[in-house]
C-alpha cells in the first residue's frame, strides 16, 4: 500500500529534514529500514482520519543486520554527519540537532534463539525484538510532500509490537498499555469497509456488541494471519494473552489500560482481550 501525507498535518517539526537525510544514508550502505513505534502509529491515525491523544516528537526505526560491527560501522558514520550525534545513556539512540531522539533498533541475525538482542560489548542491555520480522514483511509505503518515500509498520504490527514490549516493560509504566487501548478504540473505525465487507459476521455478529468487542476481534483476525507463519510468536501471544484472562481483576495489562482510559469498562476489556484470543487461537 502506498499512501500520500503533507509534513504539516503532522506533528513532527523535524521529521522531513531528518528523512531527507536518513534515507539517502542508508541507501548508500545497502540497508532499508522501517519506522516503527509512535511515528508510524501517528502517520497511519492522520491517514485514517484519527488523531492520536499522545504526540511523540521522537522516532523509532528497524534495521535488519547480520552481525554487530554493521551496527557499530552504521553509529560512528551516522555521528560524522554535521547533525547527528550519539546520545551516551542509551545503546541504540541518536539524537538530531541535539534535541530530536532516533532509536535505531536492529534485528536479524544478531538475535539468540529467544528473539532478543545483547548489545556488547558487555551485553547487560537486551531488547526484545519478537515480530520485527513479521512486521517487516507488512509495511506500508509513505509518501510524504510528493518528495520523500519511506516505510513504516502497518497498525496491526504495531499492536503485536506493542503487546511485546509491554511484556518486557510495563513495571516501568502504562505507555504501552495506553497504545494498546487505544489501537482497540479505534481499530474498528479505521478498517470498517474492510470489517463489514470480509468479516462481518466474525466482527458484529459477535455476543453482546460493543464496539470495543468488534474492534478486537478483527485485530485478532488480523493477528492471526500477520503471526500465522511462526508457530513461537504465535504461542507466545495466546500464552500472554491468557495470562492477563486468567488473572481477571488482578491483570496488570487489563489495569493499566483502565488506569489510562477512563471511559472503558472491566468487563469489555475483559472480554475483548477474551476475544483477540480466541481469533488468534483459531
Amino acid at each position: 500500500m502506498n499512501y500520500k501525507i503533507e509534513s504539516q498535518k503532522i506533528e513532527h517539526p523535524l521529521l522531513k529534514p531528518l528523512l531527507a537525510e536518513l534515507i539517502p544514508f542508508f541507501e548508500e550502505r545497502g540497508i532499508s529500514f522501517f519506522v516503527i513505534g509512535a511515528t508510524a502509529r501517528d502517520i497511519i491515525l492522520e491517514i485514517s482520519g484519527q488523531q492520536s491523544g499522545r504526540r511523540t516528537q521522537d522516532i523509532d526505526i528497524a534495521i535488519s543486520i547480520d552481525k554487530w560491527e554493521q551496527f557499530e560501522e552504521i553509529a560512528n558514520e551516522l555521528i560524522n554527519l554535521e547533525n547527528f550525534s550519539k546520545d551516551p545513556q542509551q545503546q541504540q539512540r541518536f539524537l538530531y540537532l541535539n534535541k530530536f531522539q532516533i532509536d535505531i533498533v536492529p534485528f536479524g541475525n544478531i538475535m539468540d534463539e529467544h528473539d532478543k538482542i545483547y548489545w556488547p560489548p558487555d551485553q547487560t542491555f537486551a531488547m526484545n525484538v519478537l515480530g520485527f520480522e513479521e512486521a517487516k514483511n507488512e509495511t506500508v509505503t509513505i509518501t510524504l510532500d510528493e518528495e520523500i518515500q519511506f516505510e513504516i509498520v502497518n497498525l496491526i504490527s504495531i499492536f503485536l509490537l506493542k503487546i511485546v514490549a509491554w511484556k518486557d516493560r510495563h513495571h516501568r509504566g502504562n505507555k504501552d498499555a495506553d497504545d494498546i487501548a487505544f489501537i482497540m478504540q479505534n481499530y474498528l473505525n479505521i478498517n470498517d469497509e474492510r470489517a463489514a465487507t470480509e468479516h462481518y459476521d466474525d466482527v458484529y455478529g459477535i455476543d453482546n456488541y460493543t464496539e470495543l468487542k468488534a474492534s478486537a476481534s478483527l485485530i485478532g483476525i488480523d493477528l492471526r494471519e500477520l503471526v500465522n507463519e511462526n508457530p513461537k510468536l504465535k504461542e507466545f501471544l495466546i500464552n500472554e494473552l491468557n495470562k492477563d484472562i486468567e488473572k481477571q481483576e488482578a491483570s496488570i495489562l487489563i489495569n493499566q489500560i483502565l488506569e489510562t482510559h477512563k471511559t472503558l469498562q472491566y468487563e469489555d476489556v475483559l472480554e475483548s482481550i477474551k476475544i483477540i484470543k480466541q481469533q488468534l487461537s483459531k
